[in-house]
Parts: structure tokens; C-alpha cells; sequence
């Protein structure tokens, strides 16, 4: 039977694996977290992979304490929002993969950049890339994750990022992540069911304040990102 909705615990960077080596649980088929949620972020924080040797994984996460099995994620979606004033500024969805090599990561929001908040998107494996769109909103926005099915009603390996309309609730695509679900697509071909080892994910909220305020005084100032109505769905099998 399933259990009942696992808590956020707050994680600073790479501890949150250990989180992978619990076992898999039932799940109810919604995770649901009505409760408005706030991560305060210090100057310094970041998660981001540049090359040559760029790795920094300290930013502050909200994670579900219990590892989700990547086959049965569904989409996980939150609404967004903080005074947005330094550059770099971020805050939204975190989803973590762990693999043979490296920890692959996806983080969507809100990022303030050219003066203005947009929605930010990096995508990780072994290193990473970032996009911006630009938004009409003043710097709180709804951000869905979604993976893709096919005409014949098949899960894919892509993870598509959606912009939430907050008047219609209307969902615009912005980002396709093909490789995000690879290793589900990989491990299952022509593998019973039976034998098939379970990959996991990690699925929760991050705040990160790459740079120092400017101004007097605000050398510590810490980003305050506010969290209402995460939610976390999985498919039925």
C-alpha cells in the first residue's frame, strides 16, 4: 500500500545523494506540498558544470526524502518567487539523477540575468548548458516538468520544461531535455521487467545566490525564494 506524502528535507549539495541509497517505497501516485515553502540562499551558492573544471554543488535543496524510480516519474511542478535584484540570481524545480560517473541535474526557474528575471534552465550531464526566455511576469512565475509521450501513448527519454499560463493555466513549452530519461529507454530494451535493476531520481526545490549583492552592508545578504504548491506525480504502473 502506499505510504503517506515522504518530507522535504533541506540538503546543501552533494549530501543529498545519500538519499539514493535508501530503498525504493510505495508512493501515493501524487506527492503533494500545499504549504508555502521558503530557502534562503548566502552569496556563493551555485549549482553549475562549465568546462574546463567547473563543479559547484552547494546550493540549499528542499528535496523528497525518499528516492522516486525514474521509470514511474510522471512531472513535478511548483510556483516561484523572491526579490530578484542580483545577477544570477535563481530559484525553482531541482531533479538529480545519480550515474556511473557523475550526478546528472536539471534546475528550472526563475534566473535574473540582462536586469530582468526570466525562466532559467541548465541541463547537466557531464557538463552543462543554460537557456533563458524571457517572461512578462515581475519575478514570480509556475514551472512545470513533464515527461514526453509518444503517438502510441510510449514514455520517451525526453523531459520537456513548460512555462505555466497563471490566468489559463495554459502550458508553453520552452525546453526539451532528450537524454533525461535515457536510462530508462536503455535498461528496459529486451530486459524482463523482472530483471530490470530500478534507476531513481531525486526531485525537489533549490535556491542559489552565485554573487555578492552590491551595495554597502549586503556582502552577506541572503536570497529569500518562496515555494507554493509543489507537486509531484507519477504514473499509475
Amino acid at each position: 500500500m502506499p505510504t503517506s506524502t515522504p518530507k522535504l528535507v533541506l540538503h546543501h549539495g552533494s549530501s543529498a545523494l545519500a538519499i539514493c541509497q535508501a530503498p525504493l517505497v510505495p508512493l501515493p501516485k501524487t506527492l503533494s506540498y500545499p504549504q508555502e515553502y521558503t530557502i534562503r540562499a548566502p552569496p556563493g551558492t551555485d549549482l553549475w558544470r562549465k568546462p574546463p573544471a567547473v563543479d559547484i554543488d552547494n546550493a540549499p535543496t528542499l528535496l523528497i526524502n525518499v528516492p522516486i524510480d525514474l521509470h514511474s516519474f510522471h512531472s513535478a511542478r511548483v510556483t516561484v518567487s523572491a526579490d530578484w535584484n542580483t545577477l544570477y540570481d535563481q530559484g525553482g524545480l531541482a531533479l538529480f539523477i545519480p550515474d556511473e560517473d557523475t550526478k546528472k541535474f536539471l534546475k528550472t526557474g526563475v534566473e535574473f540575468a540582462f536586469g530582468e528575471p526570466h525562466v532559467g534552465t541548465v541541463a547537466a550531464s557531464r557538463w552543462g548548458d543554460w537557456s533563458l526566455v524571457p517572461t512578462a511576469a515581475t519575478g514570480k512565475i509556475t514551472i512545470h516538468v513533464e515527461r514526453e509521450i509518444d503517438e502510441k501513448g510510449e514514455r520517451t527519454s525526453s523531459l520537456w520544461v513548460y512555462l505555466i499560463d497563471p490566468q489559463t493555466g495554459k502550458k508553453s513549452g520552452i525546453r526539451e531535455i532528450t537524454w533525461w530519461f535515457r536510462h530508462d529507454i536503455d535498461d528496459r530494451v529486451g530486459e524482463p521487467a523482472s530483471e530490470r535493476p530500478p534507476q531513481v531520481l531525486l526531485v525537489g526545490l533549490y535556491a542559489a545566490r552565485p554573487k555578492v549583492p552590491e551595495g554597502t552592508g549586503r556582502q552577506e545578504e541572503e536570497l529569500v525564494v518562496k515555494f507554493e504548491g509543489f507537486e509531484v506525480t507519477l504514473f499509475d504502473d
